[in-house]
């Protein structure tokens, strides 16, 4: 009986190592995914377009941020005084193709559309939130 109860013993320990090497095994590959999505990050995109509302959107810091449309926009970059009041845009003509926005610091970053009454009449603008927590 004694022989059973100390092989049982040996069984239950072999078990924790087990355990316990599967566990280090699963907390290294979650470290690896994480690392991996912060350095890849993700890709966002916003539609372009005249909506009527302004649009927000919160990124982590690497990750990128697409504004698409098919034309007659082009994208600024404006502090945010400019945001609120549709000020500081240096181009008021539309260009071809997307804009990307690629979240290299944490902040808060402000783009409208410089094209005619886009930002004023039709709210198309941005407010971008880039932070780790995102």
């Amino acid at each position: 009986m004694v022989r059973y109860k100390a092989t049982a013993t040996i069984t239950t320990q072999s078990l924790n190592t087990w355990q316990a090497s599967k566990m280090k095994s699963v907390a290294i590959l979650a470290a690896f995914v994480v690392t991996l999505a912060t350095v890849h990050g993700h890709d966002h995109t916003i539609e372009w377009t005249i909506t009527g509302q302004p649009f927000e959107e919160c990124i982590a810091p690497g990750e990128t941020l697409e504004f698409t449309w098919a034309g007659g926009h082009n994208v600024e970059q404006v502090s945010a005084a400019g945001y609120a009041d549709c000020s500081g845009i240096t181009n008021t003509e539309p260009v071809a193709g997307n804009y990307k926005f690629i979240a290299r610091n944490a902040g808060t970053f402000y783009f409208v559309c410089g094209v005619g009454g886009h930002c004023k009449g039709g709210n198309q603008k941005a407010k971008i939130t880039v932070d780790p927590s995102c």
